[in-house]
C-alpha cells in the first residue's frame, strides 16, 4: 500500500519541487501536474540502444524502480509487510537497484557512463554505512527489531532519534543526488554523477529512471516520518511538503561541493549514525 501511494505522489513530488524552485528564482514556473505528462510522454516514444549492449541495459532501469517499490513496500506508512529484520532488505533492495543502473551504465560503454557509475559507487560506501547504523539505532530502541516497531520521537529517547534522523536527513541528499551532493539539472559532464549514468536511456527507460529517483527521495522520506508521533500517513504528508521545501530553498540558494570535498559531507552522515548506534547501546 505504500508503495502505491507513493508510486502515485512521486511524479507530484518532483514536479511541485521543480515549480517552487521557478517560484524562488520569480519565474512561473511549470504546473507541479506537468510531470505526469512528461513521464507519459517519455513511455509513449521508443527507446534506442547504443550498440553492442547486452540485456543488462533494459534492466537497470527496470531493477531500480523494482528495488524502490519493494523497499518502499516494507515501510508501515499504511498497512504492509513486517518482519523482523525488514530495515535491512529495505535498504539492500535500494542498493540492488543501484547496483543494477550502475551496470546498465557501464554496459552503455560510454565513458561518461564509466564515470558516473564510479562516483555514484564511491557516494554510495560513503553514505550506507551512517544510514545503516542510524537504522539499527532507532530498531534497538524500539520492539521486534522491525521498521513496524520503531519508536516515535519523545522526551526518553529525543538525542538518539534526533541523530538518527539528521543521518537520515543526509542519507537523502545523497541517495536522491540533490545538492550539495549532486546536482540535478547540470549539463557538465564533467561534473555530473547520477545525470551521467542516464545520458545513453531514452524513451521508457528514461522513464523509470526519473519515478526510481523520486521514489528512492519518498522512502527516506517515509523512514523519517516513521520516527515523528502523529499519523503515518498524514506525518509522510507532512514530512514530504517540508522536504519539497527544503530541497527548493537549498537548491536555489546553495552550490554542489566539489567531488573532493564529498567525503567531508558525508562523513558527517557517518558520525551521526556511530552516535545514533552508541546511544542506543548506553541508553543517553
Amino acid at each position: 500500500m505504500t508503495a502505491l501511494l507513493a508510486l502515485l505522489l512521486a511524479p507530484l513530488f518532483s514536479g511541485t519541487l521543480k515549480w517552487l524552485k521557478a517560484r524562488l528564482t520569480h519565474r512561473q514556473g511549470p504546473s507541479p501536474l506537468l510531470e505526469y505528462r512528461n513521464l507519459a510522454k517519455l513511455g509513449r516514444k521508443v527507446w534506442v540502444a547504443p550498440y553492442p549492449t547486452t540485456p543488462l541495459f533494459l534492466l537497470g532501469p527496470i531493477m531500480a524502480l523494482l528495488g524502490a517499490l519493494g523497499a518502499l513496500a516494507l515501510l508501515p506508512v499504511l498497512p504492509g509487510l513486517a518482519f523482523k529484520g525488514d530495515f535491512l532488505l529495505a535498504l539492500y533492495l535500494l542498493g540492488l537497484g543501484r547496483f543494477f543502473q550502475m551496470l546498465a551504465a557501464l554496459d552503455a560503454g560510454s565513458a561518461f557512463g564509466a564515470q558516473g557509475s564510479y562516483r555514484e559507487g564511491v557516494v554510495t560506501v560513503l553514505a550506507e554505512p551512517g544510514t545503516l547504523m542510524a537504522l539499527a539505532g532507532v530498531v534497538l530502541l524500539g520492539e521486534g527489531f522491525s521498521l513496524s516497531g520503531l519508536p516515535q520521537l519523545g522526551v526518553e529517547n529525543s538525542l538518539v532519534l534526533l541523530l538518527a534522523l539528521a543521518s537520515l536527513a543526509l542519507a537523502l541528499l545523497a541517495e536522491g543526488a540533490r545538492m550539495p551532493v549532486d546536482d540535478p539539472t547540470t549539463h557538465l559532464e564533467l561534473t555530473m554523477i547520477h545525470e551521467a549514468q542516464l545520458l545513453d536511456h531514452s524513451g521508457p527507460l528514461l522513464a523509470l529512471y526519473e519515478l526510481a529517483g523520486s521514489l528512492k527521495m519518498l522512502f527516506y522520506a517515509g523512514l523519517m516520518s516513521l520516527l515523528l508521533p502523529g499519523p503515518k500517513p498524514l506525518v509522510f504528508l507532512g514530512v514530504v511538503g517540508a522536504w519539497i521545501l527544503a530541497l527548493a530553498y537549498l537548491e536555489t540558494y546553495g552550490v554542489k561541493l566539489r567531488y573532493l570535498r564529498l567525503p567531508d559531507f558525508l562523513s558527517y552522515n557517518t558520525l551521526f549514525g556511530v552516535l545514533a548506534l552508541l546511544g542506543a547501546i548506553w541508553r543517553f
